[in-house]
């Protein structure tokens, strides 16, 4: 998408509203399309406006580091769309090496926020999906049951394409797939999402204190994460 987008503002005005099978952008009244050329269709029109914004906010060069509603409506229709089984399964291979199954007993007072955050979730996770995970302590990968991966795939199978581009976001960026659920499933909100993917760092910061890089790190996941579901809540508003 960044090669298409990188170019001068061409445009006076950028519109939404309704067509024939949803809603579209429209810039002077030219319908946008997603990089690959394809129809840029969105289901509600809420989503239609927050992407048109987008469009008008840029200035004398179109930046789409800058639009991510945009980005992330086309990577549903050019990614997950074109590739849907390749996303299917990008996103369950997360189901063998979750984050959470990796825990840290070196320190009491860590086991102990792992227990208090990350066991929760994983309850939940065979609870609601029938999908009882394994945990180490070790630094090796942990084997875990063929029906519970299963079962986690099958979960991230059901999704939509604009939801499961939303959900490879979320899981990509925070390493959990549990976590990734919780969030779509509205069992966990960002802040919580959060809490669990960087219990580990946080930890560290409060004994060792932080430094740039982490600091840039937590904010691209927080951003990351809060882009997805406002995407999300644009698409069922």
């Amino acid at each position: 998408m960044s090669s298409t987008l990188a170019l001068k503002r061409f445009y006076k005005q950028a519109t939404a509203e309704a067509s024939d099978e949803g809603f579209v952008v429209l810039l002077d009244g030219r319908v946008v399309k997603t990089p690959e050329q394809l129809p840029l269709l969105f289901p509600t029109l809420q989503l239609a406006e927050a992407v048109a914004a987008e469009w008008d906010a840029q200035e004398k060069e179109i930046d789409a580091a800058t639009m991510p509603m945009m980005t992330l409506a086309c990577t549903a229709i050019d990614w997950v769309g074109k590739e849907r089984l390749q996303a299917e399964e990008g996103i369950g291979e997360y189901a063998g090496h979750d984050l959470l199954c990796y825990w840290d007993d070196s320190m009491p007072e860590l086991q102990d926020r792992q227990k208090e955050v990350w066991q929760p979730l994983l309850d939940w996770a065979a609870l609601t999906f029938d999908a009882p995970l394994a945990t180490t302590s070790g630094l090796l990968s942990v084997e875990q049951p063929e029906s519970a991966v299963s079962a986690l795939k099958k979960a991230v199978c059901s999704f939509p394409n604009m939801e499961l581009a939303a959900l490879s976001t979320i899981v990509r960026t925070g390493g959990s797939l549990i976590v990734g659920l919780a969030l779509l499933k509205n069992h966990i909100d960002v802040e919580k999402a959060i809490e669990a993917v960087l219990l580990h760092e946080k930890f560290q910061i409060e004994r060792w204190g932080t430094d740039e890089e982490a600091e840039q790190r937590h904010v691209n996941i927080l951003t990351e994460f809060r882009t997805a579901m406002k995407f999300l809540s644009l698409i069922h508003d």
